[in-house]
C-alpha cells in the first residue's frame, strides 16, 4: 500500500459517542488504524481551528500520504476550506465523506429568518468548495449524491458501517419481548408512529415492551403507557439494551429526504445481531429486504405494529434475521470494510500522481 500515514479531519467531537456523526469519526478513525498511521484532528468549529493553524504552521501535509474528511452538515470554517485547499495544492489525495444535504427541503426544514438563508447559501458553497478541491466525495446513499453541486471530484458511496459482531447470534435474556428504538425525536424520525403502532401491538402482545432510548431534551411530551419505557442512554450504556432487545425500529415516515438517508443506527442494531423493522421506500429498507436481516412496512401505524409482531413472536425467525446479519456484516459491511474501500481509493490516486 503506498499510503503509510493519513490525516483524518473530523467536524464533531468525540467528547461523547451520542450522535450518529460522532460514532461514525470514532468507527472510521478506528478502522483505518488498524492499517495505517492515522493523526486525526477533530472537534467543534473552534476546537479544531487551532489544531488546524497548528498543522499548517508545522508542516503536517509533508508529513502525510492523504487527506479524509468527515465533514459537517453545516457550512465549514474558513480554516477548514483554506487547509483542504492547501492540501489539494500539495496534490495529496483528498476525499471528503459529505453526510447530509438536509437544506434541500425547505419544505420539510423550513428557513426561518436571514441568518438560516445565509447559513444555507454558505452549505451549497461549502459543497462547491469540496467538490473543487477534493478528488472523491463520498455519500451515503446515491439520492444524496445526485444533489451535490457538480465539480471535478468523483462522487462514491461510502454507508455506514457495522461493528464486527462478536458471536453468531443474537443473546435474548428477558422474558418479554423487547422492541428497541435508539434515536432522536424529530418530525422525520418516526416517535409518535412507533408509539401509536406500539398501542397494536400491545392489544395483541401485551407482555411485549418498548424502549425508547432518547436524549432527555427530546423525550415525547405525551403521557407515555407503562408498557414503554424511556429513558437516555449513550456508548457502553446502550450494551444492555442491545443485549436484550428481541428487535428493533426505525420508524420514519415516507418523505423526499428519509428515501436518500441512511441511518447510520441501522448498522448499530445489525453489530448486534438485532433484526431490524424498517419503514418502505427508504435506503433501510432496500438493505433490509436484500440480506434479509428484517422486514420494511408501510409508514402507518397496523403495518409497522403486523411487522413487529411478525419478529417478536417467533424465536425461530428472529435466529434466522440474525444470522442474515451477521453474514452481512462480516461479508462486506463492516466499518473495516469501509476504511478499506477509502485506502484502495486514495492508493490509487497515489499512484496516479
Amino acid at each position: 500500500m503506498t499510503i503509510k500515514h493519513l490525516l483524518m479531519v473530523g467536524h464533531y467531537p468525540l467528547d461523547a459517542l451520542d450522535r450518529a456523526p460522532k460514532v461514525r469519526i470514532y468507527r472510521m478513525a478506528e478502522a483505518f488504524a488498524r492499517h495505517v498511521q492515522v493523526t486525526l484532528i477533530t472537534g467543534t468549529r473552534r476546537q479544531r481551528g487551532p489544531w488546524l493553524t497548528e498543522a499548517w504552521r508545522h508542516n503536517l501535509l509533508k508529513a502525510v500520504d492523504a487527506v479524509y474528511v468527515e465533514s459537517a452538515s453545516s457550512t465549514a470554517t474558513v480554516r477548514d476550506l483554506l487547509f483542504l485547499r492547501h492540501a489539494a495544492q500539495k496534490n495529496l489525495p483528498v476525499a471528503v465523506f459529505v453526510r447530509d444535504y438536509y437544506q434541500k427541503f425547505p419544505d420539510l426544514y423550513p428557513l426561518h429568518g436571514a441568518k438560516s438563508y445565509i447559513m444555507a447559501l454558505l452549505y451549497g458553497l461549502t459543497l462547491r468548495a469540496y467538490g473543487a478541491w477534493a478528488d472523491i466525495l463520498y455519500v451515503p446513499t446515491q439520492g444524496l449524491g445526485d444533489l451535490l453541486p457538480k465539480g471535478s471530484a468523483q462522487v462514491r458511496l461510502l454507508p455506514p458501517g457495522a461493528v464486527t459482531p462478536v458471536s453468531l447470534r443474537h443473546h435474548e435474556t428477558a422474558s418479554a419481548p423487547w422492541i428497541l428504538y435508539v434515536g432522536a425525536g424529530g418530525p422525520y424520525d418516526g416517535v409518535e408512529l412507533l408509539i401509536e403502532a406500539m398501542g397494536h401491538v400491545h392489544r395483541q402482545c401485551p407482555e411485549a415492551r418498548l424502549a425508547l432510548i432518547m436524549r432527555r431534551a427530546e423525550w415525547p411530551q405525551a403521557r407515555i403507557p407503562e408498557y414503554i419505557t424511556v429513558t437516555e442512554a449513550a456508548g457502553p450504556s446502550l450494551l444492555p439494551w442491545y443485549e436484550k432487545a428481541a428487535v428493533a425500529v426505525i420508524p420514519r415516515p415516507d418523505t423526499a429526504y428519509t428515501r436518500l438517508a441512511w441511518p447510520v443506527k441501522l448498522m448499530d442494531y445489525l453489530s448486534y445481531g438485532i433484526p431490524v423493522v424498517v419503514t418502505d421506500r427508504s435506503e433501510a429498507a432496500r438493505f433490509v429486504e436484500r440480506y434479509r436481516v428484517g422486514i420494511h412496512a408501510a409508514a402507518n401505524a397496523r403495518a409497522l405494529a403486523a411487522a413487529l409482531i411478525a419478529v417478536i413472536s417467533s424465536p425461530q425467525y428472529r435466529q434466522e434475521l440474525s444470522m442474515h446479519a451477521y453474514d452481512a456484516v462480516h461479508q462486506a459491511h463492516s466499518w473495516d470494510h469501509r476504511a478499506q474501500s477509502v485506502l484502495a481509493d486514495l492508493d490509487r490516486l497515489c499512484e496516479k500522481a
